[in-house]
C-alpha cells in the first residue's frame, strides 16, 4: 500500500474499524483503491508476488455509481478475491466520498486509518448519499441490494441525519 499510495476501503475497511459488528460477518473481497498512475505496479505485485490471477477488468459497471472510479480489476487466488479499483485522479481517495452510504466512507493505509463519520458508523448507521437517490427519495435497485446486505450485517440507513 505504501509504495503505491493505495488504500483499502469498502467492506474490508469497515470490518476492521467497526469491530462491534464485525464478529457476525466477513467481507466477500478486499477492495484496494489505487491512484491512476499506480494501478499497474499494484497489479504486478499481486500477480507476481502473491500469485493472484486477473479474472476480469471492468470499466463500465461502476461509472454510473461512482464517477471517480476509472476501472475495476478483479483478481482471484483460490477462494480469495481482490478488486483493484483505479481512481480517476492521482488520489486513491477521490472515489470514497462518492460512496452510496457514509458507513463505507473509511479507509486503511499502510500506517493508519480514517473513518469519515465515526459517530454514525460506530452506531451502525449509514447516511445515504443524496446522489444515489432517485428524485431525492428512493434508492436505485443496486443501492437497495447493498442496503439489504448491510442491514443483515447490523446497519440502518437514513436519508437525513
Amino acid at each position: 500500500l505504501r509504495l503505491t499510495s493505495s488504500v483499502v476501503s469498502g467492506s474490508s475497511a469497515l470490518h476492521v474499524l467497526d469491530f462491534a459488528r464485525s464478529h457476525s460477518w466477513q467481507p466477500a473481497d478486499l477492495d484496494i483503491y489505487t491512484p491512476r498512475h499506480a494501478v499497474q505496479p499494484m497489479l504486478d505485485y499481486l500477480r507476481l508476488q502473491e500469485s493472484y490471477v486477473v479474472h476480469t477488468a471492468d470499466n463500465t459497471v461502476y461509472l454510473y455509481d461512482n464517477p471517480a472510479i476509472e476501472r475495476v480489476i478483479h483478481l482471484r487466488r483460490g477462494q480469495k478475491e481482490i478488486d483493484v479499483i483505479q481512481s480517476s485522479s492521482p488520489s486513491p481517495l477521490l472515489p470514497i466520498p462518492h460512496f452510496w452510504s457514509s458507513h463505507l466512507m473509511n479507509y486503511l493505509t499502510a500506517d493508519g486509518y480514517c473513518m469519515a463519520y465515526p459517530q454514525y458508523t460506530l452506531a451502525g448507521q449509514g447516511l445515504l448519499s443524496p446522489v444515489q437517490l432517485i428524485d431525492l427519495q428512493l434508492p436505485p435497485p443496486r443501492t437497495l441490494n447493498a442496503m439489504k446486505k448491510y442491514s443483515v450485517r447490523g446497519y440502518d440507513f437514513r436519508s437525513r441525519p
